[in-house]
């Protein structure tokens, strides 16, 4: 996992080297959400998003599905319960068909890992050097039995999708300004 940090890091160091250079700039948040979704991608899901590099449907289909995560969790009113919402509500529109492509996403890599699965105690996962997909995918899969259904998966990795990059977009950010207070 700390190869996989430090290649995350290596990609926003060479993109922040780049724009300082042109004297492009940088909105800090979003650079550290991207580098942030990389990297949760590659550690839960064992999938690229390359959102540092480059930008994709499905990088902006996952902001806008942790922008409505945020907007529903600060809500009095559960107005995307109402009948119909998803249908004629624009901001619900969008999230519903998001939330499609990035079920097929998952659908796909949790597919993918249920027919490599190779079974094993949680001791025996834990001594396993697994350098081709370290992911928690590919741990949760191979550590469940026969519990294992892809609703279930899929529930545990959207979680841990919103609350790891949230968590972690903001801590970034947290850490920048302290950092900023120090050399002022």
């Amino acid at each position: 996992m700390i190869t996989l940090f430090g290649d995350c890091a290596d990609r926003l160091t060479t993109d922040l080297d780049k724009r300082a250079t042109d004297k492009t700039p940088l909105d800090m948040e979003e650079r550290f959400c991207s580098v942030t979704l990389d990297i949760i991608g590659k550690a839960v899901f064992n999938y690229d998003f390359g959102s540092v590099t480059k930008e994709s449907p499905i990088v902006k289909a996952v902001y806008r599905v942790l922008r409505e995560a945020e907007h529903r969790s600060n809500s009095f009113i559960p107005y995307w319960n109402l009948p119909y919402a998803d249908k004629w509500m624009g901001g619900q529109v969008e999230f519903s068909n998001d939330m499609g492509m990035l079920d097929d996403i998952l659908a796909k890599l949790i597919n993918k890992a249920v027919e490599t699965r190779s079974e094993a105690t949680l001791e025996e996962l834990e001594e396993r050097e697994v350098s081709d997909d370290p992911s928690l995918l590919r741990f949760l899969v191979d550590m469940r039995g026969e519990d294992l259904t892809s609703k279930v998966l899929r529930d545990d990795l959207m979680t841990m999708l919103i609350a790891g990059h949230e968590t972690t977009a903001v801590s970034s950010c947290c850490y920048l300004y302290i950092l900023l207070l120090c050399f002022n």
